[in-house]
């Protein structure tokens, strides 16, 4: 997984809590303030009791209450992936065709992980990478979601296919379909397009359906992590994953 430069830590409380509580090995140092908060007083308690020795700095006590420097999850390899889910019924990877915007990348972990997408595909290339921006917008999820970065969005696409998977891509193109007419697909690919500009033409012809989400207002589309999680949940749902 690429890193930012300079150091990758956080200082959203709810992104720390989360790590503490589930990947506290991911936490390399913690600072918290010389005056901590009752909200920070139970971090620096769970800290502790996680084995991370937090440090009071009084330099923190008129800024942010709380930091935490990371140390980045590595990648989940695409073969391993797809190995852990083969004997599952049902499946569902959330594939980024160039997100770059870290907020969005971050509201797109913390909605995947938290509705139980089974992992994130985010290439290499031309993809926002994870950083403490994604952890803090994540709340913590892009430290406990399996995040595979392949070096190319198409082929790990194709190997997807051959593992049994189906393409969807969310697109308004005028092929694609409301999601309630999508078949019952039990393993999918929900492949989430660049901010403004959608899937690549490459990537949206390797779809096996497009779906879009049906919009009753003035506006007449989604922030895509806003569209990622309402597509998510919906697949979810209809697998019974709900």
């Amino acid at each position: 997984m690429k890193k930012e430069h300079g150091p990758l830590e956080t200082t959203s409380l709810s992104a720390i809590e989360h790590l503490l509580q589930h990947r506290p090995e991911l936490i390399r140092s913690l600072r918290v303030a010389a005056r901590p908060s009752a909200r920070v007083d139970r971090i620096e308690t769970l800290a502790k009791e996680q084995g991370v020795r937090p440090t009071r700095d009084p330099g923190l006590d008129s800024g942010e209450s709380a930091v935490a420097l990371l140390i980045a999850p590595p990648p989940v390899e695409l073969k391993s992936l797809l190995s852990s889910v083969e004997s599952k019924k049902r499946a569902l990877l959330v594939a980024l065709d160039h997100i770059q915007d870290p907020q969005n990348l971050g509201a797109l972990c913390r909605s995947a992980e938290a509705l139980g997408a089974d992992a994130l595909l985010l290439p290499k290339h031309r993809s926002a990478t994870v950083t403490g921006t994604v952890f803090a917008a994540s709340a913590g999820a892009a430290g406990t979601l399996p995040i595979c970065t392949p070096s190319g969005l198409n082929e790990a696409l194709r190997q997807c296919k051959e593992a049994g998977f189906w393409i969807v891509g969310s697109t308004l193109a005028e092929d694609s379909t409301p999601l309630e007419k999508m078949p019952d697909f039990e393993k999918v690919v929900l492949v989430l397009g660049a901010e403004g500009e959608g899937m690549s033409e490459l990537t949206e012809k390797l779809c096996d359906w497009k779906v879009q989400i049906p919009l009753r207002g003035l506006v007449q589309s989604l922030n895509v992590s806003a569209a990622g999680a309402v597509l998510i949940y919906e697949i979810l749902k209809r697998s019974g994953k709900e």
